[in-house]
């Protein structure tokens, strides 16, 4: 007899204090909230049964997100309003759920329908250094190929970002700069913005401590469902 399972996709932020939570705890952290709202969540079987649930991409420790995406099947049919107040109950602060939504139980889930995200990259600076890294960004736009060395899993090696930039540009105001750039992310190719910095600040004199990386939201490829 097959079971019948309901999957939701839902919208989180993990800011502040929380964006040092490590992606391990997290997971864990999530796991017990939704013991506690006592929602229909679906485990799964076996000797050590777990809940099925799972996040689009993990968020590297220490960016801020706000547009987290995590999934968990369900026994039972719930509302979508009332996933958000159950689990909002339980959330430390700057964990927010910010939606919820039903959606198809058999198709690909978040994690494999990630592609991109964009991000928001701040730091002090003049005028002199944002005019500098906006030319930069035209430069990056415009080339064919940038290669860096890469850290893979057999060592470092060199690696062509190109494809993995989908968009960049520079904004300043009130002494700050910010990066905004759209990334490639998800389990076939994936950049991290802090290699996409390096590259564009090599030359250039920055206090990396003061730099602020924040996902705004994660892009998933809906027409592959």
């Amino acid at each position: 007899m097959s079971i019948v399972r309901f999957r939701y996709r839902i919208y989180f932020t993990k800011i502040g204090a929380a964006r040092f939570i490590g992606h391990l705890d997290l997971q864990d952290l999530v796991q017990r909230a939704f013991k506690r709202t006592k929602l229909p969540v679906s485990y799964s079987e076996g000797f050590n049964p777990h809940q099925l649930l799972s996040f689009a991409a993990p968020l590297p420790l220490g960016t801020a997100g706000f547009g987290e995406i995590l999934e968990i099947f369900m026994t039972e049919q719930a509302a979508p309003d009332a996933i958000v107040v159950a689990l909002n109950a339980q959330m430390p602060g700057g964990i927010t759920v910010l939606r919820a939504q039903e959606v198809n139980a058999t198709g690909k889930g978040a994690a494999a329908l990630a592609r991109a995200a964009t991000y928001r990259i701040i730091f002090p600076g003049d005028a002199e250094l944002a005019e500098k890294l906006g030319k930069i960004a035209a430069q990056v736009l415009a080339a064919d190929k940038i290669e860096i060395e890469k850290k893979t899993k057999k060592g470092r090696a060199i690696a062509d970002i190109r494809p993995d930039i989908l968009e960049l540009s520079r904004t300043f105001a009130d002494g700050k700069i910010c990066i905004n750039a759209v990334l490639s992310t998800g389990s076939t190719r994936n950049l991290k913005p802090e290699l996409l910095v390096e590259y564009i600040t090599t030359n250039c004199i920055i206090d990396t401590d003061s730099i602020i990386y924040e996902r705004v939201d994660i892009l998933l490829d809906e027409a592959a469902k």
